[in-house]
């Protein structure tokens, strides 16, 4: 007698792909033995990208003194350790892929000495060799060149005139000629560095140059495009106040993305007045990009992020539309150690979510305490053989 279930292999195997597309990765991971077609579509390019652009963003939280890395899914309030490198001092997310760059001690300093690609859910991580020594202070881009999705790119300052360009397909670092305005400053580019659609944003100050009083200042967003390898201004000044980006305690300005194609910029005034701005479609035609504002709350009543140490990162649900917020704040029961909280705001209410066992120690000033992050399979090139 027949059976009356349908096997899977009855479906069209359109339909297997568009229910895969909507498997967490967790799962799909594992699907890969099932049979050899789906081995072969969650191994195919087009497959891994897609998936990764209708995956959900996350939050996660490396410990510079050791290799425990924790992640955080606002979908699921699921709290999640996995293994990583040691000493990250700063990183760039693109496409489930990370920017490493790495600090070691000498003495009573540290010293940048290591940069490496690292993907988090597939554990291996890609260590880049300089073309010469890496510097402590220099200043980092990663992206890729629209003419291929998997063709990245890695940006170096040397120094606003110097620019260094590494591709992976070579394996190569080359002079790029390209040169940032010398009277654009970039703000924190270590801490505060985007990677969206295949390009690298920064904030941004412009100066007024000796003798000239007709020039543009103020702060606005630095761009450079990794596919014509040159830096533009997007959109003119930023429109709002913008005395946040001095030295005070009581302010900052967070950028971030929105649906891939959008930038944001959250400003904390104070620990209790947030704001976050959005633009229109982010282009390379010459488009102005215009501003509008997306939320706003003051809640003295209910600080946000009270005594919160280094940049918050933030992203908007485009399910909920609503702002996920994580920070780190000090514990003042246990010396050295942060804890992390993640505000949830929209529509005039922010909700805290307690994520038991998400902080971490600390012994320096680490200005990061989480990233977005989105896992993906894109894969790592293979390890170098005299890799540290």
């Amino acid at each position: 007698m027949a059976s009356s279930k349908r096997s899977s292999s009855s479906l069209p195997f359109e339909l297997v792909e568009e229910i895969l597309y909507m498997i967490p990765i967790e799962s799909l991971a594992r699907f890969k033995s099932t049979c050899k077609q789906w081995y072969a579509l969650i191994k195919d390019k087009r497959f891994i990208y897609k998936h990764f652009d209708l995956s959900h963003k996350r939050f996660i939280q490396v410990d510079f003194h050791n290799n425990l890395v924790k992640v955080f899914n606002p979908e699921t309030k699921a709290l999640s350790s996995l293994q990583g490198p040691t000493k990250i001092r700063a990183m760039i997310h693109c496409d489930g892929l990370f920017l490493c760059k790495f600090w070691e001690s000498s003495g009573t300093d540290y010293t940048s000495r290591k940069l490496a690609v690292w993907n988090p859910f597939l554990r291996p991580v890609k260590w880049i060799k300089p073309s010469n020594f890496y510097k402590r202070d220099d200043v980092y881009g990663f992206g890729y060149d629209k003419v291929s999705r998997d063709k990245y790119k890695i940006l170096r300052f040397l120094d606003k005139s110097h620019i260094e360009i590494y591709e992976f397909k070579s394996k190569l670092w080359r002079s790029a000629d390209a040169a940032l305005d010398s009277c654009v400053d970039l703000w924190f580019p270590q801490h505060q560095a985007l990677s969206m659609n295949g390009n690298m944003y920064w904030i941004a100050r412009r100066k007024k140059k000796k003798g000239n009083s007709d020039d543009k200042t103020g702060i606005f967003i630095q761009s450079f495009d990794f596919s014509r390898e040159t830096f533009k201004d997007i959109g003119g000044v930023v429109p709002f106040e913008t005395d946040c980006l001095g030295v005070s305690s009581d302010s900052t300005l967070v950028i971030s993305g929105l649906g891939g194609d959008r930038l944001s910029l959250l400003r904390l005034h104070e620990r209790e007045k947030i704001e976050v701005w959005v633009t229109n479609k982010v282009t390379y035609d010459g488009d102005v990009v215009s501003w509008s504002k997306y939320f706003h709350i003051t809640r003295p009543d209910h600080p946000i992020c009270p005594s919160y140490c280094g940049f918050p990162e933030y992203f908007i649900n485009h399910k909920t539309s609503n702002t996920m917020v994580c920070c780190g704040k000090y514990d003042a029961t246990t010396p050295y150690y942060i804890d992390v909280d993640v505000y949830e705001m929209g529509d005039g209410d922010i909700k805290k979510h307690v994520v038991a066992g998400f902080g971490h120690s600390k012994s320096y000033a680490f200005l990061n305490i989480c990233y977005v992050y989105v896992p993906s399979l894109v894969p790592v090139l293979e390890e170098d053989e005299d890799s540290p």
